[in-house]
């Protein structure tokens, strides 16, 4: 690694002098033989020169990935550099970066556009897997690679690549890796008007990316996946969002960078609440909420009015990118509240102090949800800013599990039309995932649509108030978290009952399923035995279990808030938690891709949340 910080033919210079650019030479003259079979592996990589630019000819996605760093009044390189492939001769890190930089922008394409004939017989899919996969084998996990300017951009390419795929662990592992890498370059302290250590012969010094630009993006991509997945952030300092970096940015790049900070702050709080301080977790919550307000009122009144429809296939980049960074910092703002007030929203509704965060939860809810609609107008590819797919089901989940609080699902005027209108928008954020689902075989798609199907029901009174008159619980919501067991909702009906089987084991109803826009409920009534799981790689093993523990066995006692949160009798629960206590061989690889664990436990996360 200090190999790498030292600047070519330099053998006994400092690390601070070394990272500083010499001129337009000081890229090595001639790669070492290791390095060299690198560089060729990568150059044999990238598809042919007329099929790249066919690709970058379709959307904005060269304009998008140049301006990731530096955002787009700040410094970048002109998006026809995308489109270059650098000689053989290239550092690994160079070819990396581009390399990365090309699978971007495959993922931001329309899957209605139709490209004219490629020389690749390889699908676009495909090409992106290998290509993201030789980088992360050859440069990414190659210490003596990436202690330059490039190195980092790689290693946080990798990141967004793996992010936008669904592949949430492995983008958090990438990004807190370069995150190391740059603390050991000493990037958090680089001054801008010395620009750091660069591979690239023609880089221009005018436009490579700046040191505080490149930490941000590094801490806001950390962040935001640390906060999703349950874990501690990688750096504690704040110091982009001080007056100096401020005074330099737009009114959306203030605001992302104040999210940042407050992202920081919600993934301490969530750490301490862990710990047993609840009263100092909701003081802070509150303050928390203060400064997401003065975030709010920072860009004016009038920047958070919904946006004005645009013609994507006449404007410019530029206008499409503006449109973009826009709409996803409203859905932040609305996402950092949500995950800010949610472990407070199902508390005991007699207790009038948790109003606020329902309330500010449920609009919340709302607000991202039509933001989320706008969004998917302006781009319907799959794997473009998956993160916005993550805060509309974080949103959708919210929403729905609101009406499991007995004054929502009142018949009055006002609160039947606000259900209403509730259902017919989380319907059409439900049809138009399903939608991206179908045409593109989108696995995170599609059960995010699944997920919100099976939570509709929730906001159906009549189903909500039927109650058999046999003494098996109708469960109308039955979810199953891997890594976190399963959970079963009934807001009504709270007492669970089973029935006995000859063999010991007892069997409840299964899930209902809502489909369509109007509303129809159709009722797969299966029996099944508690011990088996809809999922076979779940299923525990039967002769693990005659060994366990007795008390493991019984079924589990929600938290005494939950029991209460209804406000009724205690002794009833309206949401049954089963742990799942299969075999840990049984469950994924805790880095595995989207198609072996599809929601990478940001899903327990959510509800882990929530059971506070």
């Amino acid at each position: 690694m200090l190999d790498a910080l030292r600047g070519d033919g330099e053998t006994s210079a400092s690390t601070h002098t070394s990272l500083v650019a010499s001129s337009q030479g000081e890229a090595a003259s001639a790669l070492p033989p290791k390095n060299a079979h690198i560089s060729k592996t990568l150059r044999a990589a990238f598809p042919s020169q007329r099929d790249i630019d066919t690709i970058l000819a379709v959307g904005s996605g060269a304009y998008f990935i140049v301006t990731f760093f530096g955002g787009v009044d700040g410094v970048f390189e002109p998006p026809s550099s995308v489109s270059e492939i650098p000689p053989v001769t290239s550092h690994p890190a160079l070819l990396a970066k581009r390399l990365m930089q090309l699978t971007s922008c495959m993922q931001t394409m329309s899957s209605n556009v139709v490209l004219p004939e490629l020389v690749s017989r390889e699908s676009i899919r495909v090409q992106m897997n290998r290509m993201a996969s030789v980088v992360s084998d050859l440069v990414a996990s190659n210490d003596n690679l990436v202690g330059s300017v490039e190195g980092l951009e790689t290693l946080n390419l990798v990141a967004l690549y793996h992010a936008n795929s669904g592949n949430l662990r492995k983008s958090w592992l990438s990004i807190r890796r370069a995150l190391s890498v740059a603390q050991l370059m000493g990037v958090d302290r680089w001054p801008d008007d010395k620009p750091l250590k660069s591979v690239d012969p023609k880089s221009d010094l005018s436009t490579r990316t700046r040191a505080s630009t490149l930490w941000y993006r590094m801490n806001f991509s950390d962040r935001y996946l640390s906060l999703l997945l349950g874990l501690p952030a990688g750096s504690d300092d704040n110091s982009f969002a001080g007056p100096e970096h401020m005074a330099r940015c737009s009114l959306t790049e203030r605001l992302e960078r104040l999210h940042t900070a407050i992202a920081g702050a919600i993934i301490k709080r969530n750490l301490s609440s862990r710990r047993g301080a609840a009263d100092a977790a909701f003081g802070t919550t509150q303050t928390i909420d203060c400064d997401l307000e003065m975030a709010a009122k920072s860009v004016g009144a009038d920047w958070w009015r919904p946006l004005e429809p645009i013609d994507v296939s006449t404007a410019t980049p530029r206008e499409l990118v503006h449109a973009h960074g826009h709409v996803m910092m409203q859905m932040n703002q609305y996402h950092l509240l949500i995950l800010l007030h949610l472990p407070y929203m199902m508390r005991d509704p007699k207790e009038r102090r948790w109003d606020y965060s329902k309330t500010t939860c449920l609009n919340s809810s709302r607000e991202l949800l039509r933001a989320y609609l706008f969004f998917r107008d302006l781009t319907d590819a799959a794997s473009a800013c998956r993160h916005t797919d993550y805060g509309a089901l974080t949103a959708a989940m919210t929403l729905l599990l609101g009406y499991l609080d007995p004054k929502l699902r009142a018949r009055d005027v006002a609160t039947s039309n606000q259900r209403d209108a509730d259902r017919n928008l989380v319907l059409a954020v439900r049809d138009t995932v399903k939608g991206i689902a179908e045409r593109d075989g989108d696995k995170l798609a599609r059960e995010t649509s699944d997920i919100i199907t099976r939570l509709l029901p929730l906001t159906d009174v009549d189903l909500m108030m039927e109650d058999s008159d046999d003494s098996i619980s109708n469960s109308p919501v039955r979810l199953e978290i891997p890594y976190l067991g399963t959970i079963n909702i009934n807001p009504v009906n709270r007492r669970t009952q089973q029935h006995p089987q000859q063999d010991g084991t007892s069997s409840i109803l299964s899930s209902t399923n809502y489909e369509g826009n109007r509303g129809e409920y159709t009722e797969e009534r299966r029996l099944r035995s508690s011990t088996t799981s809809d999922n076979t790689s779940h299923a525990p093993n039967n002769s693990n279990i005659s060994t366990m523990d007795p008390n493991l066995q019984q079924p589990p006692q929600a938290p005494s808030s939950f029991l209460a949160a209804l406000g009724e009798d205690a002794n009833f629960s309206f949401m049954q938690f089963e742990p799942d206590l299969s075999s840990p061989y049984q469950f994924p690889e805790l880095a595995a891709d989207v198609d072996q664990w599809t929601f990478q436990g940001f899903d327990a996360t959510f509800f882990e949340s929530l059971f506070k």
